[in-house]
């Protein structure tokens, strides 16, 4: 069977592509090379996915998954006091705290539901050219859409990407044997050489991620117990609970140079991907797959290539005056690689 559609990668955008695409009519098949076992981040979702789960057609199933819910942001940034943002007057109501496992599955399973063939636990081969369009190990389709993540494929040799700046996540997943916090806020605060991230999943545990830059990280380490001691909002959330897993994870932020071609488009992550900082990066995929899969219905790319140009660039002017608010750490390393940048765009403007 010759696929209309070949969707390498089964997080939100390639998921989320695929339920546009099988609900247009055409035949899809999705590609997940995990069983969705592995740790997956990017767990608060804004207020704003509200309608574009509607639109998906999975608000009910995505209730089913019991979110917690996220009633604002409390974030220490620029000032030694807190400022808090909560949620009781956006017209879409609370945020939200997933399992991102969960989540995705779940986008995958709608996308089954609509007719699409789903095949988890299995890498995807490169994909290859034929006369009908791509192989992709044993399934062939006309169209391939790479939803693979911040790496991207290699199709066509076309994968070059401009950086705005690479940051290293480090993070924690914390566990407590006297309960969650009660505070499920998301949590923002800065530190000498980064920057702390924390939410309250759904099962009660804290996912914690400090972020920093592989220059302070390689030049003279990161030792978390130092960026707690300026970070005491942090500090008190992570008090009493024990460390369940950790690992280090590489977070971007960079667009692709070329994001589609005649018969494939590039999607999600492997599109643009956004630092957490944005608070957006799922909202983001999901409303991009909308104008992918138009992409792929119309053969016309360029409205959706403009549209994922665009929303970066916004991102990145958004994202460089904010990281200039913070200067009680101007001097530290981290911190001042991040002014420069802003101050360069302060002065071509």
């Amino acid at each position: 069977m010759i696929f209309d559609v070949a969707i390498i990668g089964g997080g939100p955008a390639g998921a989320a592509t695929g339920i546009h695409l099988s609900r247009a009519g055409l035949s899809v098949a999705i590609i997940e090379a995990t069983r969705y076992d592995t740790a997956r981040f990017g767990e608060t979702l804004p207020p704003d996915v509200h309608p574009t789960l509607r639109d998906l057609g999975v608000w009910d199933a995505f209730l089913g998954l019991s979110p917690a819910e996220s009633p604002g942001i409390v974030s220490v940034w620029g000032r030694d006091r807190a400022e808090e943002q909560d949620f009781v007057s956006n017209p879409h109501g609370a945020g939200w705290c997933v399992d991102r496992n969960s989540f995705d599955a779940m986008l995958l399973a709608e996308a089954g539901r609509l007719g699409a063939r789903t095949f988890t636990s299995q890498k995807a081969a490169a994909p290859e050219r034929t006369a009908d369009g791509w192989r992709v190990g044993e399934i062939a389709a006309r169209f391939v859409v790479d939803a693979a993540g911040r790496n991207g494929l290699k199709l066509e040799s076309r994968c070059e990407r401009r950086f705005e700046d690479v940051l290293l996540a480090i993070t924690v997943l914390v566990s407590y044997a006297g309960g969650p916090p009660s505070d499920c806020r998301t949590y923002i605060e800065t530190a000498p050489d980064g920057w702390w991230y924390s939410a309250v999943l759904p099962a009660g545990d804290v996912m914690a991620m400090f972020f920093t830059d592989p220059e302070t990280y390689r030049e003279q380490g990161i030792v978390l117990g130092d960026e707690l001691a300026a970070a005491t909002l942090t500090r008190a959330r992570l008090a009493g609970g024990s460390i369940r897993r950790s690992q280090v994870v590489y977070a971007p932020s960079c667009c692709r140079t070329e994001l589609a071609g005649p018969d494939w488009l590039a999607v999600g992550d492997s599109a643009s991907c956004y630092d957490p900082l944005s608070g957006r990066g799922v909202l983001k995929a999901l409303r991009q797959a909308r104008a992918a899969a138009q992409a792929v219905l119309t053969g016309d790319a360029e409205p959706y290539a403009k549209l994922v140009r665009e929303e970066f660039d916004h991102y990145v002017r958004q994202r460089r005056v904010y990281y200039a608010g913070e200067r009680r750490w101007q001097d530290a390393g981290f911190w001042k690689r991040r002014l420069r940048d802003a101050t360069c765009v302060a002065e071509k403007s």
